[in-house]
């Protein structure tokens, strides 16, 4: 399973889960991303093969750099990391139809539960 972390400001949150991910995970390829021109780069790859994009969310202004995106992801499962609890943020990555969105927390459990079904549901297609 290919997994892209994004995150505009690397602070400890995506490697802590990256961490976790590939401890989790040993057989998936993570790329990181640091802004939006490198994600693009890698979803316009030919084949690039992304199952899962994982985007760290600071502000509604992150939010708004990922709607040009949108296309890119549209066949990728897309979960929102939220850094803080702001309801504006919110109503707004309701316009990037997110599989899944969770908060800023230090043992990812959530995430690593919705990416364990992803993967089983990937290994066992319909």
């Amino acid at each position: 399973m290919k997994i892209v972390l994004h995150a505009e400001k690397n602070d400890g949150h995506r490697s802590r889960l990256e961490t976790i991910i590939k401890n989790t995970f040993p057989k998936s390829e993570i790329l990181l991303t640091d802004d939006n021109q490198q994600l693009s780069e890698v979803l316009c790859r030919p084949l690039h093969n992304v199952a899962v994009l994982i985007a760290f969310i600071t502000d509604s202004e992150s939010v708004e750099l990922l709607f040009p995106l949108r296309p890119l992801f549209e066949n990728v499962k897309t979960i929102l990391i939220f850094c803080k609890r702001v309801d504006e943020i919110q109503k707004s990555m309701l316009m990037l139809e997110p599989l899944y969105t969770s908060h800023c927390e230090d043992n990812f459990q959530d995430i690593i539960s919705v990416l364990k079904r992803i993967e089983q549901k990937t290994m066992r297609p319909n």
